[in-house]
């Protein structure tokens, strides 16, 4: 399969995954609910937590579009060696990673229901802090994440059409467009007021997906360092 791949298609395929990643995470400081002013020194988070989750998800993607450009320069003997250590270690990182964003959500979460539901000054307090979220820059995040997410799946089934026979990251690339979908309806779900607590139920969400994908990209490393030692 490697040896008929159209390389500089696959080329840019890394490239936009990349990509994908980088603007989730640069969304942090792009989409926030209020200003720093209205928080004054109070430790909470101010931005958006659903977009930059999905770093998670879509770092875990590159990852194995990475694993599979090194094979196309490292012999096999060796890629197959080093391939499976290279995915524990990445594996544990992103999940230790998944585990403590989830906690610090579901904290930040509980914080915003209880104050919402604190009348009247609880809620007051909810209203200062998060009462408004920039919608429209997160929904333009969105739209540019997906539509380079789409460009990412086109590369790859040009690059080489027998990615879709592997079902691993065909159903990984799925998850990945799901989890879109899903902080997009969330965001569009309720009144304004209440975006900055879906948009923690999305990140939940996505990191639990994210946290699924890992295990079972971890189990595969494990499987594959096991093989090579036996």
């Amino acid at each position: 399969m490697l040896d008929s791949m159209r390389k500089p298609i696959y080329v840019i395929a890394l490239i936009v995954s990349g990509l994908i990643v980088l603007v989730e995470l640069a969304s942090i400081g792009l989409v926030s609910q209020t200003s720093s002013s209205a928080v004054g020194s109070l430790n909470v988070s101010i931005n958006g937590q659903a977009i930059p989750s999905m770093a998670l998800l879509d770092g875990l993607i590159f990852f194995a579009a990475l694993v599979i450009g090194i094979a196309l320069l490292v012999p096999e003997r060796v890629q197959s060696k080093v391939q499976g250590i290279a995915t524990i270690i990445v594996a544990i990182v992103l999940l230790l990673s998944c585990i403590a964003k989830i906690f610090v959500d579901l904290a930040l979460l509980f914080t915003m229901v209880g104050l919402l539901l604190a009348v009247p000054f609880g809620t007051i307090a909810y209203l200062i802090i998060w009462g408004h979220f920039d919608t429209s820059s997160a929904t333009a995040a969105l739209s540019v994440i997906m539509g380079l997410k789409v460009i990412f799946a086109i590369c790859l089934v040009l690059a080489q059409q027998r990615f879709l026979e592997n079902k691993g990251l065909v159903l990984i690339i799925l998850t990945s467009f799901a989890a879109n979908l899903i902080i997009a309806f969330l965001y569009g779900l309720v009144p304004g007021i209440l975006v900055s607590i879906t948009d923690e139920i999305a990140a939940i969400i996505v990191c639990i997906l994210a946290a699924i994908w890992i295990v079972v990209y971890l189990i595969g490393g494990i499987v594959s360092v096991v093989k090579v030692i036996v």
